[in-house]
């Protein structure tokens, strides 16, 4: 039986990948309009010292008339820039949030299925807008539609992954190809599916090759990371955070993970489409915990990626007489995933670890997302080496 996944069932497209299906809206919701324009003038704002006094000086959120997708999402994505902006925007790091914003907040995420904490879809998937309509959704026309100090930098580290995101819809649609070839033995179609699964990988990797171009690691480490963190596993705020206000969590200091690229769905689902496994530790316990953090339909997705066959299964499978065509195909595109991942390893070091702690909520041994990273990036590597076909 064909193992079919629709990429339209769950938010996907070949062409926007996991990015929404329409460009998020450039206006500010009519809808608690202060709001949404104080995040906007986040980059204004923040250097007075003052944004607790600002944000605890607005007025109520009315939450009761956002009903679609985009108005969720638009409201997270502010909810959740002011309030990183709360916690780290000033030198001492409180304890607790305000029942104005956090009541709001945890009202908005339960809506979503997710957190109330900055996550990458608002960070990224849903932060972004075309400079030329008409024109693709990729660097050279594309902009931020919220920033915390702004400038070059900030833009172009999410920009860069919104650009991969767009990318990573031909992956996603080959992948589904080639599972729906392999369920059904044409070995033929499954190894046509791998090779255009290959090319789009070549773009995405492309694309994070650029990250240097415009992002310093200085400027990352001390402008734009300090906003991401979450409040698990974090020596700024060891009781963890407490939401004012909401009953469910009943007073209780919370502890959720901050922004991380580990929160985008591309990689676990090429991760399953190829076969490629991860050991069932500490990390994969990790990897297992950012679905809360993803979109509900995304998580849907991979998780129909992970009940089809894998590349990896069919050439076990067929043993000496897989085609070599096919064990080439999936070789290149684990090859390619290698290299992305030890990219990022890369990166890692060159933009954090290297780099000299300046505050107790901003090591540099750990990630924003509260994990010993540079450990878990050197294992997701190798396990992606070892996935090759021999």
């Amino acid at each position: 039986m064909t193992h079919h996944v629709d990429l339209h069932a769950f938010g996907v497209t070949a062409e926007r990948g996991f990015l929404p299906i329409a460009d998020p809206a450039i206006e500010i919701p009519a809808a608690n309009p202060e709001w949404h324009k104080t995040a906007r003038d986040l980059p204004a704002l923040l250097p007075s010292g003052k944004i607790r006094a600002i944000i605890e000086a607005l007025p109520e959120f009315r939450s009761e008339a956002l009903s679609s997708e985009e108005d969720l999402e638009a409201a997270m994505r502010t909810l959740s820039y002011l309030g990183m902006a709360y916690v780290w925007g000033e030198p001492e790091s409180p304890s607790a949030l305000p029942a104005r914003l956090a009541v709001p907040w945890h009202e908005i995420a339960a809506a979503l299925g997710r957190e109330p904490i900055l996550s990458y879809a608002s960070y990224a998937l849903w932060n972004w807008r075309r400079l030329d309509e008409s024109g693709p959704i990729a660097l050279g026309n594309i902009a931020l539609l919220q920033h915390f100090l702004g400038g070059l930098d900030e833009a172009w580290f999410i920009l860069i992954h919104v650009d991969i995101e767009r990318r990573a819809g031909a992956a996603l649609a080959a992948g589904a190809r080639a599972q729906a070839a392999i369920s059904d033995g044409n070995d033929a179609d499954a190894t046509s599916a791998l090779n255009d699964l290959g090319d789009a990988l070549d773009g995405i990797l492309g694309t994070m090759k650029r990250m240097p171009e415009a992002c310093d690691p200085y400027v990352y480490y001390h402008r734009v990371r300090p906003y991401i963190f979450g409040w698990r596993d974090n020596p700024a705020l060891p009781g963890g955070l407490v939401y004012e206000g909401v009953t469910a969590y009943a007073g209780k200091g919370q502890t959720f993970r901050g922004e991380t690229g580990a929160q985008s769905t591309i990689v676990p689902c090429l991760d399953a489409v190829l076969g490629v496994d991860h050991a069932p530790d500490q990390l994969r316990e990790y990897l297992m915990e950012m679905r809360r953090y993803m979109p509900r339909k995304h998580v849907g997705l991979l998780e129909a990626f992970e009940a089809g066959p894998t590349a990896a299964s069919r050439i076990a499978t067929l043993g000496a007489s897989a085609p070599k065509e096919l064990a080439a195909a999936r070789n290149r595109c684990v090859e390619t995933l290698r290299a992305f991942r030890a990219l990022h390893l890369e990166y890692a070091a060159t933009y954090i670890n290297r780099q000299a702690a300046d505050a107790t909520g901003n090591p540099t041994d750990v990630g924003t997302g509260g994990t010993p990273f540079m450990k878990y990036l050197k294992k997701h590597r190798d396990e992606t080496e070892a996935s090759l076909t021999k």
